[in-house]
């Protein structure tokens, strides 16, 4: 319980009453307080505004030194710009000059030219339409430079306001987005560019590295591509008009897009007359210092000319479509099957010459500028591709395909080179002639085996050779034996020139059997240079016989192969270019001395290339069709299975042609004389030409002698069944007795032989001859129809032999090596074809 005294705290009497103030009082206290206020707010405002001078400092030094970071930007070095250059191809004229065929290219289409072959129409027109002070600044014009950056600020659209310099530096580094930090950067590389370059250096890499339209970069390839021309032949009308391009070059392609091309040419035509004094305008074209003849105003009377010419002007002949790929706008009549083969033929070169990888190769074709000399003939090429495609010698299923390679054999040029029987529709298109791998049925066999026997002494020009069947045909510890020959029947034996006449199957079998598969592959791959060939026909009596490989050949490397025949022994590689440059105009790739390997000696080529006469001239040749020709030729045919790929590959003098037809899905073939047909067409269109100074390499070591069909040794007194051959004296077979070395009996009768004649065909030097021109006047049109002859008829097909109504020549004695006068005969008389025909296997 509280108490009294406790209480007595709660006693209100005890408070007091408050003081009072007087008024004096009360407002010296609130001026006091005001006082501290506002001391307290001026303080904070110093606090801040020292801050924020710090800050706007820091920020200003911070901006500076940013920018300033700038100052010494290096400018692109002009003289070393990494630009896509288009590669020209040139090719020899009649009088043996290069001329300017075709450009190549892919991201870009450009020709650098010089300041000075460029026309003051040219000039001027870009200086008025994108910059005209550009001959007094400094590479910076600061008035247009601060309207295009308030533009920026305002949101009311950027850019505008660069030079030509700046455009330069975009076009070359490719910056080209719309920021504050880019145009900085860009306006110090712009000060940096003009105090390294000259206003003439800069101007010339402007007009040859800004796009004009399409792949067009530079205004020389941009001239060629609307007007056909060079730059420097350009009016001044087509000078205003390639000056617009510019501004878009999509939207003012005038390719694509004419009328707009041209109203923006008017447009530029119409700002020059203006900064001509041709107006009141302020503005006038500034010409100074090191550009003073360089730009030029123009005169009323040239821009009245120039707007008439507006009126009546027109582009290239080539539409182009806002789709097609930039390898769709080359030229397809320039860029045919040669340039085909030759693209490929500089990748694989550069390839093996540098290492470098199928990409970049074809990069540099496109892109890196590269002068190529090219080995075609162009009309050549062009006449036998419409022969081809429109030619009557082709037959009516348009689904069979067809592949020809024809080269010089003395030198390796590729004369020309045919992909499709069919019109191309694009460039670097699949090519039934290089790179299709076909069985060539026995077009194979002079390759494969008979060279082969020749060269390591295995056989003479008549040989006996068996016509059996071969045990263990399809491989060791099988039973089945092979090959069968068309007629399903053998004689047992028969000569080798019979053998190749008939083309039979079974005695060159039999020769790959003692040759064994193996060398026959080793001779193929590492001397005659075939890809194509796999480790198992390595060890294939097909493959390396009858030519039933596991993938196939090309038209190209048995045209290669064949060219032995006509030059001495050797192999040539084919090529279709003699030299390339870089665009310094280095010699990168070189064809010039192109020398021959010899792979076979000069006696047996010559040998092998009187045997291939024998399907042409014999009474059962497989080619006796061509016999009509006119021209000295060897051949052989070759036949796959039902007939599904056929194959014929020949010589003449002037040229050595391979050819194949059939379905690009293989099947069977209704005419085995098509591919016969295609080439004889071909030759008697190739006979136009003047072909002098082109004559095989034959040996004269190699001499006509008799020999005995019974047992392939020369003939001696008591030989009845006799033939003449060829022979050298490095490689005579001996002097048949005629008893006991008589291994085969009578078989069918051979064709006739003429009797040795004492006349002699020259020998020639495997040098060079000189490139053909055309004689004044055709002899015949290459587009008739070959199958009309006569001679084409079902004899033409590989056949079996049939008996020939000849006598039994009169034996004489065999020369021996000592006594060899090295006499060549006059052509074999033509005996009447035979009626009788069946396809080879």
């Amino acid at each position: 319980m509280l108490d009294k005294k406790d209480l007595n705290k709660y006693n209100t009497t005890s408070i007091g009453t408050p003081s009072q103030r007087t008024e004096g009082e009360l407002s010296q206290s609130a001026g006091a307080t005001a006082k501290a206020v506002g001391g307290m707010v001026w303080k904070a405002f110093k606090t801040v505004f020292c801050i924020m001078c710090v800050t706007g400092l820091l920020v200003f030094l911070s901006v500076a030194a940013f920018l300033l970071s700038f100052r010494d930007t290096e400018p692109p070095d002009l003289s070393a710009m990494s630009l896509s250059y288009s590669s020209f191809v040139y090719v020899d004229d009649e009088e043996g000059n290069s001329t300017e065929y075709m450009t190549i290219y892919k991201d870009a289409n450009r020709e650098w030219v010089s300041l000075n072959d460029i026309p003051a129409y040219m000039k001027t027109a870009q200086v008025a339409i994108e910059d005209h002070r550009f001959s007094e600044h400094n590479g910076v014009d600061w008035w247009n430079t601060s309207g295009a950056v308030f533009k920026l600020f305002t949101n009311s659209g950027g850019g505008g306001g660069s030079t030509l310099t700046q455009q330069l530096i975009k076009n070359i580094t490719g910056e080209k987005q719309v920021s504050i930090l880019r145009k900085v950067r860009e306006i110090f590389t712009a000060l940096n560019m003009e105090k390294k370059y000259s206003k003439q250096q800069i101007l010339e890499a402007y007009l040859n590295v800004v796009n004009y339209g399409g792949q067009n970069e530079g205004v020389e390839a941009a001239a060629k591509a609307y007007f056909g021309k060079s730059i420097s032949e350009c009016s001044l009308a087509e000078c205003c008009l390639i000056a617009g391009i510019t501004q878009n070059p999509s939207q003012y392609n005038p390719l694509i897009f004419p009328d707009e091309a041209i109203n923006r040419g008017e447009v530029v035509l119409d700002r020059l007359w203006k900064l001509s004094d041709g107006d009141e305008s302020n503005d006038e074209l500034v010409v100074t210092g090191e550009l003073e003849g360089q730009l030029v105003p123009i005169t009323e009377e040239e821009y009245n000319q120039a707007l008439a010419e507006f009126e009546t002007m027109t582009f290239g002949d080539v539409e182009v479509e806002e789709t097609e790929s930039v390898e769709e706008q080359q030229d397809l009549d320039d860029w045919n099957w040669y340039i085909d083969t030759m693209f490929e033929d500089i990748v694989s070169d550069l390839q093996e010459t540098y290492g470098y990888s199928y990409e970049v190769a074809v990069n540099m074709i496109y892109n890196s500028g590269l002068e190529i000399h090219c080995a075609m003939d162009p009309q050549i090429q062009s006449d036998l591709e419409n022969l081809f495609i429109n030619g009557d010698c082709m037959p009516e299923d348009e689904d069979i395909e067809a592949g020809m390679f024809i080269m010089d054999p003395y030198t390796g040029r590729v004369i020309a080179v045919i992909g499709s029987r069919h019109e191309r529709d694009g460039v670097r298109l699949w090519n039934n002639a290089t790179d299709s791998k076909r069985q060539p049925g026995s077009s194979f066999k002079p390759v494969s085996a008979y060279s082969l026997g020749l060269e390591t002494g295995t056989i003479t020009y008549g040989s006996v050779l068996k016509d059996q069947p071969v045990p263990e045909y399809y491989g060791p510890g099988t039973t089945e034996e092979g090959p069968s020959n068309f007629s399903l029947e053998y004689t047992g034996y028969m000569n080798v020139d019979e053998a190749i006449e008939v083309s039979q199957n079974a005695p060159v079998a039999w020769l790959v059997k003692e040759l064994t598969p193996e060398s026959c592959f080793q001779w193929l791959t590492e001397k005659l240079h075939f890809t194509t060939l796999t480790e198992a026909d390595a060890h294939s009596y097909s493959a390396m016989a009858l030519g039933g490989m596991t993938e196939g050949v090309t038209v190209r490397e048995m045209t290669a192969a064949y060219c032995m025949f006509a030059n001495g022994g050797y192999y040539y590689e084919p090529y279709t270019y003699t030299y390339v440059k870089d665009h310094d105009g280095n010699v990168i790739l070189d064809n010039r001395d192109n020398v021959g390997e010899q792979v076979m000696s000069t006696e047996n080529a010559t040998i092998m290339n009187k045997l291939l006469h024998r399907p042409v001239e014999g009474y059962n040749g497989t080619a006796t069709m061509m016999s009509d020709l006119g021209v000295d030729l060897y051949a052989k045919t070759g036949t796959t299975n039902d007939t599904k790929d056929l194959t014929f590959v020949g010589g003449t003098p002037f040229c050595v042609a391979g050819i194949w037809n059939g379905y690009p899905t293989p099947s069977e073939l209704w005419d085995p004389n098509t591919a016969k047909v295609t080439w004889k067409a071909v030759i008697q269109y190739l006979m136009q030409y003047d072909w002098s100074g082109k004559n095989w390499v034959l040996s004269d070591n190699v001499f006509q002698s008799t020999f005995c069909r019974s047992s392939g040794k020369l003939a001696g007194p008591n030989c009845y069944d006799t033939a003449v051959g060829w022979y050298s004296s490095s490689n005579l077979p001996g002097t048949c007795n005629g008893g006991s070395d008589h291994i085969a009996g009578p078989a069918a009768s051979p064709s006739p032989s003429p009797s040795v004649s004492p006349s002699a065909e020259p020998s020639v030097s495997p040098s060079p001859s000189m490139e053909p021109t055309v004689s004044p006047g055709p002899s015949e049109d290459p587009s008739s129809d070959p199958s009309s002859d006569p001679s084409s008829d079902v004899s033409d097909i590989e056949n079996t032999p049939t008996p020939a109504p000849s006598e039994e020549p009169t034996p004489e004695p065999p020369p021996g090596p000592e006594s060899s006068t090295e006499p060549e005969p006059t052509p074999e008389p033509l005996p009447p074809e035979s009626s009788s025909s069946s396809v080879e296997g």
